[in-house]
């Protein structure tokens, strides 16, 4: 069987048969130390990880950002040599977690082009399984420097997390399950007051900003070595503007 092009020693797609849990285990145990060790384990690629601190990667953001607002063109799809040294390999800058809601699109709001810019997302841009896995990747395999949790204004998710809140409610199972891990940011804000709806939406980032963090050892492990930086964001629909969530 010929190997698979997406895994490594540190990232295997799958267990093998021969070793089944203790395999991968033990692998999982591996990408810990990769990222303890400041040294990410990468595919072969022909794309150096990017050398840009966290903070650069941030400021490189919202440069995009800053074009995006100003109504600039967004970068194609990029040419046929660039398309065929992305086929060897990835290298991108940053990482976003976001919302699953077709408004509000990261590679559109950083004005970002293919390969620059890792994205996960779900509904209410939650740190989920699959959420810390992929960003865990993005970090321990790609040496991404930065991610952000970007939340955004009218998000439907957080709008059902605050009704959950106040009232049962007949949802369908998954639906009820993905909205559960907000229901502590819907209480925070219903307690506080005000735009329930978009206190929750800030609220759910700075928990899920903490919960990668406090749930990831190698998310944490690159953020105590300063080769990462985990931040919160909010994506305002009515002014198109993306601001720091502290």
């Amino acid at each position: 069987m010929p190997a698979c092009p997406c895994c490594t020693d540190a990232f295997p797609h799958r267990a093998s048969r021969g070793h089944g849990r203790r395999g991968l285990m033990a692998a999982m145990a591996g990408l810990a130390a990769t990222a303890a060790g400041l040294t990410p384990a990468r595919a072969a690629s022909s794309l150096p990880p990017t050398t840009l601190t966290p903070d650069q990667a941030l400021d490189r953001l919202m440069q995009g950002h800053r074009r995006f607002l100003a109504q600039a063109a967004q970068p194609g799809p990029g040419n046929l040599e660039r398309r065929a040294i992305l086929a060897t390999g990835q290298a991108p800058f940053a990482a976003v977690l976001g919302c699953a809601d077709s408004r509000a699109t990261p590679e559109v709001l950083f004005q970002a082009g293919l390969g620059e810019i890792f994205v996960a997302r779900n509904a209410g841009n939650l740190a989920d399984t699959g959420a810390i896995g992929s960003l865990e990747y993005a970090v321990a395999n790609l040496g991404v420097p930065l991610i952000m949790v970007l939340g955004h204004q009218h998000c439907g998710a957080a709008g059902a997390a605050v009704a959950l809140a106040q009232q049962p409610l007949s949802l369908p199972v998954h639906l009820r399950d993905m909205l559960l891990p907000m229901l502590p940011a819907a209480l925070a804000a219903l307690r506080a007051g005000g735009d329930v709806v978009e206190g929750t939406v800030r609220a759910n980032v700075a928990m899920n900003v903490a919960r990668l963090l406090a749930e990831s050892p190698v998310l944490a492990s690159a953020a105590a070595a300063g080769r990462l930086k985990v931040v919160g964001g909010h994506y305002a629909l009515d002014t198109q503007q993306v601001s720091a969530i502290a």
